[in-house]
């Protein structure tokens, strides 16, 4: 998350983890994106509460840096390794400037990109992931899907949520997701949207190679399961992958 958040947002957004969504979907896809973590050193941009810093930490990765431009956030990630430790590091910093910290061979990036609101923003992002990397480094994560259609923005409430935008989306207008966490409680948070070919650009020009989307993936316990038949056939989310040279 690499938004400022309120503390209703910041409670709305862990819980949120708990949505059916998040780990039959989301965390399955992510790790199969990711392969093989053993023994690498990661940094996780936008990393929130530190939900996947741990996560990868838990997948024998030698060390891991979670980096939030929300202090709320990494208060709560370093609240919950000082009760559990497990080796993770946190720190405070704008995502865009963020100062050489590596090298790592792997950055992931949980719904960080979709916080860009144009091109140049996009770009900032996508540097600030290459130039942390060695070289035969890997940059990846989850993102709104930007081929996702408008009119399947408002048919996920079976699945936690709901997205809203502008009738006609242009680059920069914002998706609104309302989320309908498992508690009762709501939350709302923003997007952006940028065209596809504004994120392949973006890439190109970072210097990545063999920038992919790839569709999310269900986790197989699941695949006998009709209720995720709609969330599959139009994913709202959508993850990514590139490789530094």
């Amino acid at each position: 998350m690499n938004q400022m958040v309120n503390e209703d947002i910041t409670q709305g957004y862990d819980n949120s983890k708990r949505l059916p969504f998040r780990k039959h979907v989301e965390e399955y896809s992510i790790f199969q994106i990711a392969g093989d973590t053993n023994g690498l050193r990661v940094l996780d941009l936008a990393c929130g509460e530190g939900f996947y810093t741990r996560k990868l930490k838990q997948a024998n990765v030698a060390d891991i840096l979670g980096v939030d431009t929300s202090s709320e956030m990494i208060h709560l990630a370093e609240t919950t390794e000082r009760k559990k430790p497990m080796g993770c590091a946190y720190m405070t910093h704008d995502i865009t400037t963020l100062p050489y910290l590596g090298p790592f061979d792997l950055v992931v990036a949980m719904y960080l990109l979709n916080d860009a609101k144009s091109k140049e923003e996009l770009v900032a992002l996508c540097k600030t992931a290459y130039r942390q990397l060695d070289a035969g480094g890997r940059f990846i994560g989850f993102n709104d899907n930007v081929s996702n259609q408008i009119s399947y923005y408002e048919t996920y409430h079976q699945y936690g949520f709901i997205k809203q935008s502008t009738p006609e989306r242009q680059e920069g207008d914002p998706i609104q997701y309302t989320f309908y966490n498992l508690d009762g409680t709501e939350f709302r948070y923003n997007n952006y949207y940028l065209h596809p070919e504004t994120y392949a650009a973006a890439f190109a020009e970072a210097g990545f190679k063999d920038f992919k989307w790839i569709d999310p993936i269900l986790d197989p316990s699941q695949q006998n399961n009709r209720y995720w038949d709609h969330f599959m056939s139009h994913p709202p989310v959508i993850g990514f992958s590139a490789k530094k040279e």
